[in-house]
């Protein structure tokens, strides 16, 4: 595989997501960031086994100048916590995607424990509370900018009042309050992060 792609112009971005919301947020981003020389391209892939995902960020490698996986760990802790013991272990078969790709440039792997929204509540909200269900942050939204929070495209999308409108003062405080949780460590995957963040650092959007 190779580790870098060099190519001149337009620069193209693959995120590959877990939901809808994710490829909202992005598609978001791209309509109010100035994104001129990059190209990004959400992703939410109909196959969600580990497996199925790894292969498709091998093969998108090959074409865009940075593919970026965002993972809800919420997902792979619940369906490993429900699988027998005589079957595969989830937690094992995403360390070894996480080896495997660490020092391929192109890729990087970002984690939100539990989910996106997570790094939502950072926005307005200081706190390192691990959330072991994703539906539980959407109480602390009550009385806050995402009051009557919903995971629908109406919501996301609202005219002249989108999401990404309503986040983005505040912005610089929730990628500060994302850093101080550190980077995700499986030795320890169940404590709250938002790595989402770093697609700032990686578009040069500080």
């Amino acid at each position: 595989m190779r580790n870098k792609i060099k190519r001149k112009g337009k620069k193209k971005y693959s995120f590959i997501v877990d939901g809808k919301t994710e490829k909202w947020y992005l598609q978001l981003m791209k309509e109010h960031e100035n994104l001129k020389n990059i190209d990004i391209e959400p992703a939410l892939p109909k196959k969600k086994k580990l497996s199925e995902l790894e292969k498709l960020i091998i093969e998108n490698a090959k074409h865009y100048d940075k593919v970026i996986w965002i993972v809800d760990f919420d997902t792979i802790i619940k369906e490993e916590k429900e699988r027998k013991k005589s079957g595969k272990s989830k937690i094992q078969k995403f360390k070894k995607i996480l080896h495997k790709f660490k020092n391929i440039e192109n890729i990087k792997i970002l984690v939100n424990t539990p989910c996106l929204e997570y790094w939502y509540l950072l926005h307005f909200k200081n706190t390192s509370k691990y959330y072991s269900k994703c539906e539980s942050i959407f109480k602390e939204f009550k009385g806050t900018i995402l009051d009557n929070y919903k995971k629908t495209e109406n919501y996301y999308k609202k005219t002249n009042n989108d999401i990404y409108q309503k986040l983005k003062p505040l912005k610089t405080q929730a990628i500060l309050r994302s850093k101080k949780l550190g980077n995700f460590n499986l030795k320890n995957y169940e404590s709250a992060k938002a790595e989402i963040y770093k697609i700032f650092n990686i578009l040069e959007l500080n």
